[in-house]
């Protein structure tokens, strides 16, 4: 699976504060998600998966996330080109 998460700060304010959806950090109201592969890929340490996550409101239900990721990996023991994925968030 991957496991997208983000951190944020706001350094230039009174008090800097910030926070992070990390699995490894404290828990938010924002949650976590996981987006399953179709077939698990290894991946040693150094190598890197590149791509891009697109998230737009679904047209019926502007509440509910369509979210697309498309990936590539070149591993030594794996390989996705230009793999494409579609997510409903509900």
């Amino acid at each position: 699976p991957l496991v997208p998460y983000f951190e944020c700060a706001f350094p230039r304010v009174h008090k800097p504060l910030g926070f992070s959806t990390s699995p490894s950090s404290k828990y938010t109201h924002w949650k976590q998600t996981i987006f399953y592969l179709d077939e698990a890929i290894s991946i040693c340490e150094g190598e890197e998966v590149t791509g891009t996550i697109s998230c737009r409101p679904n047209p019926r239900n502007e509440r509910d996330l369509d979210i697309s990721l498309d990936i590539s990996f070149d591993g030594t023991h794996s390989k996705l080109i230009n793999k494409q994925v579609e997510y409903r968030l509900r």
